[in-house]
């Protein structure tokens, strides 16, 4: 998916709708990733260390704390696309890509995809105990074979699960409501195709079209 294209646009329109501007909260773990103490240490959902690591691979400059103070929406989106495809959201149906992403997003990509795996194990597409945070062969195979809709639902169940687990714990409580809120947003926003169908089907269905046309050849 293009970082132009009109779903991944949308899919950024939908971060920044959840994103303020410029955050000192102390309660955020990125507090410990602001340049220097009072500082403002995220800026539309970036971190200070997430500016500083990937600005100059996105060719934004300079990387001060000035320009930090200074990104645009097109700057956030050049950002979040890096997350995309640091889930290997490229490589994965539209919609369940941007669903990988949404949760690097917020949690980091090795999060994000052992959730992606852990999807995966529960429709017994992995074994049991191989959600390591690795995309590898095994677990794009495993994609392959999947419905779009079906990996789609029960990532969401497996991420909305790990969102339900931290705002359990009373420091992060105060997050629950905006968290679900987000999420549903994404649910509406973000559709997978659910004229697509995994690998498996594909052939079986490519076997069964042999099978009628070998018995009826068409004539024109």
């Amino acid at each position: 998916m293009d970082i132009n294209s009109a779903q991944f646009q949308q899919f950024v329109k939908h971060i920044l709708s959840f994103e303020g501007g410029l955050s000192k909260d102390p309660r955020d773990t990125a507090v410990r990733y602001a340049p220097f103490p009072g500082a403002y240490h995220t800026n539309k959902g970036v971190t200070y260390a997430a500016f500083t690591a990937l600005g100059p691979k996105l060719g934004i400059t300079p990387i001060s704390y000035e320009r930090f103070l200074k990104l645009t929406d097109q700057d956030v989106a050049k950002f979040i696309y890096q997350f995309y495809k640091s889930v290997n959201g490229d490589k994965l149906p539209g919609s369940v890509g941007l669903s990988v992403a949404e949760a690097a997003w917020g949690s980091g990509p090795v999060p994000a995809i052992k959730q992606l795996q852990q999807a995966l194990i529960n429709l017994k597409k992995l074994p049991p105990g191989s959600a390591d945070g690795k995309f590898g062969a095994k677990t794009l195979a495993a994609v392959k074979a999947t419905k779009e809709k079906d990996l789609y639902e029960a990532f969401w169940k497996v991420r909305r699960a790990f969102i339900d687990s931290l705002t359990a714990q009373k420091s992060y409580a105060i997050y629950s409501k905006g968290w679900n809120r987000r999420i549903d947003s994404f649910l509406d926003t973000i559709k997978p195709n659910a004229a697509a169908i995994g690998t498996g089907a594909i052939l079986l269905l490519a076997g069964a079209a042999y099978y009628f046309l070998a018995k009826k050849p068409i004539t024109i």
